[in-house]
C-alpha cells in the first residue's frame, strides 16, 4: 500500500517577508521609569507599563523604535512630583534620538492651569517644543468645553490653537446681553 500525503513548502523569500515585519524586541522593560535630563536638571520623566525597544537601521543611521504599551505617563518639564504638563495614553511610539512621541488611544494632556485635552492621537516633539493633532479634540477649561478638529500647541499646553473650534463657553459680561 502506498499513501500519498500532500506537502506544503515555503520558499526562503516568503519566510523572510513575514519575519521582517515582526522584529523581535531587543529589550523589554515592564513598569519602567525613565528620566531625561540636561545639565543635571530633569526635563522629562516617562513612566511606561511596558516598553519595547527594537533596533534597526545601521551604525551610521540607527532607526531604533521604542514602543510603549500598557499605558504610559509623560511628565513634561520636570518629574512626577513637579512638572509643567502631564501626558498619558494607552500606547505610544517614541524616537529617543529626537524625543518625538506619537501617542494613541485615550490620550489626555493636562497643563498647570487645569486645562484638559482629550483626543485619540497626539504628537509631542521635544525638539520643536510643541504638540499637535489633526484628529477631533475636546478641551475642558474653567470656562467650559471646546471641541475641534485638530490642535497645535506649545509642549506645555499653555498656548494652544484649536483648529475648526466649536462648543459652548461662558463669557464674562455676557449675562447682561
Amino acid at each position: 500500500m502506498v499513501f500519498l500525503f500532500p506537502s506544503c513548502s515555503n520558499d526562503d523569500a516568503q519566510i523572510s517577508a513575514v519575519q521582517s515585519d515582526e522584529r523581535i524586541p531587543n529589550q523589554v522593560i515592564t513598569n519602567g521609569t525613565f528620566t531625561y535630563s540636561e545639565r543635571g536638571q530633569i526635563v522629562h520623566e516617562l513612566k511606561a507599563g511596558e516598553l519595547r525597544r527594537k533596533e534597526g537601521g545601521n551604525a551610521q543611521n540607527p532607526e531604533d523604535v521604542v514602543e510603549v504599551r500598557s499605558g504610559f505617563e509623560l511628565f513634561i518639564g520636570g518629574n512626577a512630583q513637579t512638572h509643567e504638563a502631564h501626558l498619558s495614553a494607552a500606547w505610544a511610539s517614541l524616537d529617543e534620538k529626537t524625543l518625538r512621541l506619537v501617542a494613541k488611544h485615550g490620550v489626555v494632556l493636562r497643563n498647570t492651569a487645569g486645562d484638559v485635552l482629550k483626543t485619540e492621537y497626539l504628537v509631542w516633539s521635544e525638539d520643536s517644543n510643541r504638540v499637535w493633532t489633526n484628529r477631533p479634540v475636546t478641551i475642558q477649561t474653567n470656562e467650559g468645553l471646546i471641541y475641534g478638529d485638530g490642535l497645535e500647541s506649545d509642549a506645555r499646553f499653555e498656548n494652544y490653537q484649536i483648529l475648526k473650534p466649536r462648543g459652548e463657553m461662558i463669557l464674562e459680561g455676557a449675562e447682561n446681553l
